[in-house]
């Protein structure tokens, strides 16, 4: 549901349509006044066209859906990895447990015996 919202970015009311939570438009318009002054030398009020401000939102919640996705993302790779290295750990062992872990079907071969192992087949 679209709803009006009214945010104060550096001293400066602005009215913006959005169908987000409150609290997550209050941090997105923080991060930004972050941002700014990171990069700006004047703390005082700063006067931005409302259209400016709706980019800049834009940008932000588009940075902040990414990370949060790229995280979601991360979680589930390292998980999946997890899993794998269990499943390749318990092969190894149950494969060690059953005496494969020498060679082929378990025999070794020394230089030599492998021709004639082969030819007696």
């Amino acid at each position: 549901m679209v709803k009006r919202l009214k945010v104060n970015f550096f001293n400066n009311g602005y009215v913006i349509k959005t169908d987000a939570e409150e609290v997550y438009v209050h941090k997105v318009v923080s991060y930004l006044e972050d941002k700014v002054k990171e990069v700006s030398q004047s703390n005082n009020s700063m006067v931005i066209p409302r259209s400016i401000l709706l980019v800049m939102l834009k940008i932000a919640d588009d940075y902040f859906r990414i990370s949060r996705d790229f995280e979601e993302f991360k979680y589930s790779a390292e998980k999946k990895s997890k899993e794998l290295v269990q499943i390749l750990d318990n092969s190894l062992q149950e494969k060690e447990a059953l005496g494969f872990s020498k060679g082929i079907r378990g025999e070794e071969f020394k230089a030599g015996e492998f021709e004639s192992s082969c030819r007696r087949r």
